[in-house]
């Protein structure tokens, strides 16, 4: 038997050990996560306002249809995440609850194969990806280690999954938070390069979390 499966067993039996022994508190952890969910998005909003500024049509822009698409989608999304992470925290990290990120996913989806503005997938300028992508990762890193800080009460034993389903829910509140700066509303744009970022983050994520969650 080689060092490595007994090194992995061993690993896996003391996280059912610990995850046993939180058996009794899942709900205070699931409270840690959803008030560490909310600093996190609060935090992301301060963070848009300081890079963006608040804008003068901002109460226009909470009232308009593409806003209310942009938000719905990403919160929809951040809360298939919010499923991950809680998941990925138990001992074993088993059937991650992929289908959670089905409506969000379809929210998005449903944006750009609906999508009558006219707007150009690469958006309104030439400066229209670089600057939605770069602000929602930046934006999304405060989340991230809020977030991996989360998990690390838990009992997560595959910590680069544990890390990205963390970057999937720090990049989704990102975007939402994005969304009251973002001027492209093209359903197109938001499905395409939302997702994009989101998806980077992630990344980020599972590189964060190989480390930082690591037994």
């Amino acid at each position: 038997m080689s060092p490595v499966g007994d090194t992995d067993r061993l690993i896996h039996s003391l996280a059912l050990e610990a995850g046993t022994g939180r058996g009794r508190t899942a709900f205070r952890f699931e409270r840690r996560l959803l008030l560490v969910v909310v600093l996190a998005l609060a935090v992301a909003v301060a963070l848009v306002f300081l890079l963006f500024g608040v804008s003068p049509e901002l109460t226009a822009t909470v009232r308009s249809a593409p806003f209310h698409h942009k938000l719905a989608s990403t919160l929809v999304l951040a809360g298939g995440g919010f499923f991950l992470v809680r998941e990925a925290a138990r001992p074993g990290g088993k059937g991650l609850a992929l289908v959670a990120l089905v409506p969000g996913m379809a929210l998005l989806g449903w944006g750009g194969v609906t999508d009558m503005s006219g707007l150009p997938v690469m958006g309104g300028s030439g400066i229209s990806v670089p600057i939605c992508v770069g602000a929602i990762i930046l934006v999304s890193l405060p989340a991230l280690v809020l977030i991996v800080g989360a998990l690390r009460t838990g009992a997560a034993t595959r910590p680069t999954l544990a890390g990205a389903t963390a970057g999937l829910l720090a990049g989704a509140l990102a975007a939402a938070a994005y969304a009251l700066a973002c001027k492209n509303d093209g359903g197109l744009f938001v499905a395409v390069w939302y997702s994009a970022s989101i998806l980077i983050v992630a990344g980020l994520g599972a590189i964060v979390g190989r480390r930082a969650l690591a037994w």
